[in-house]
């Protein structure tokens, strides 16, 4: 095996040691509950596109154009992500939805009280500074920002309908990470011994990458969901908190790679 490969390869994995410390002493508490009530938000059937987005999502970095911010001429908001970006704004929940938001496009029966995102006339999101350049409320963006692009409903029954994941070349990031990904797959096939060993390490059943690839679903629910749709699932589980984003990226990575890598054709 390519000592560097070897080592970039060991260096991204060691994540997976230290999920451990969120872990109780005594294991993990119903996890076969805690699966079916995941299977229930996201079935079964949607893997493994939806822990594979949720890894490129995690391995993506925003290269903050503006782009969905702008183009995107629909934005969902529900009434959570009101009350949260109303708070972070110092603003009372009725200001913000007077101010900021508009009646939803579809009938209420279906959407129950979720609403839209007024944009300014040219059709740019309110919230998008290009001085930034960024999102001025980042921390409390709308779930469907969150979600976007892997994430998205829309971008999951592709997946699911073609067994592929999807590219986006609109998306400077996703350019960025499939630049990084082919660079890592090229390596990957040019070292059969190292691509085998990592498909095989995903494939195991060593406790800290059960606990991984887990955590990583638990993620992706989170950033499809909203926080407050896993939290219960976190305290079934009885870890201490929920993993950030950096402490399950460098994992994901080698995870998404895995996966792209059997997409003869990346």
């Amino acid at each position: 095996m390519d000592e560097e490969l070897k080592m970039e390869i060991g260096r991204r994995l060691e994540t997976l040691r230290h999920l451990q410390e969120i872990v109780p002493e005594v294991g993990l508490m119903h996890p076969e509950d805690v699966a079916k009530e995941m299977n229930d938000l996201i079935s079964e059937e949607f893997e493994p596109y939806f822990s594979g987005n949720a890894a490129l999502h995690l391995s993506a970095t925003c290269q903050r154009c503006g782009r969905c911010c702008n183009e995107e001429k629909t934005i969902a908001i529900s009434f959570e992500d009101c009350r949260m970006i109303a708070g972070y704004l110092g603003l009372s929940l009725k200001r913000f939805m007077m101010k900021y938001t508009r009646p939803h496009e579809l009938a209420r029966s279906v959407v129950g009280n979720a609403r839209m995102m007024r944009k300014e006339k040219d059709g740019s999101c309110p919230f998008y500074n290009s001085d930034l350049p960024g999102c001025e409320i980042h921390p409390v963006k709308p779930q469907v920002c969150s979600a976007a692009y892997y994430l998205s409903k829309m971008n999951l029954l592709l997946c699911e309908e073609t067994r592929r994941f999807s590219t986006f070349p609109q998306c400077p990031s996703d350019v960025d990470l499939r630049g990084r990904m082919r660079n890592f797959i090229i390596k990957l096939r040019n070292d059969p011994e190292a691509k085998s060993e990592l498909a095989q390490t995903f494939q195991s059943s060593q406790p800290e990458v059960r606990l991984f690839l887990q955590l990583l679903r638990l993620k992706g629910l989170e950033i499809y969901f909203g926080r407050d749709k896993v939290t219960p699932l976190v305290k079934m589980l009885g870890l201490k908190r929920m993993p950030e984003d950096e402490e399950l990226r460098h994992a994901a990575f080698l995870y998404a790679a895995v996966l792209l890598e059997a997409q003869e054709d990346f």
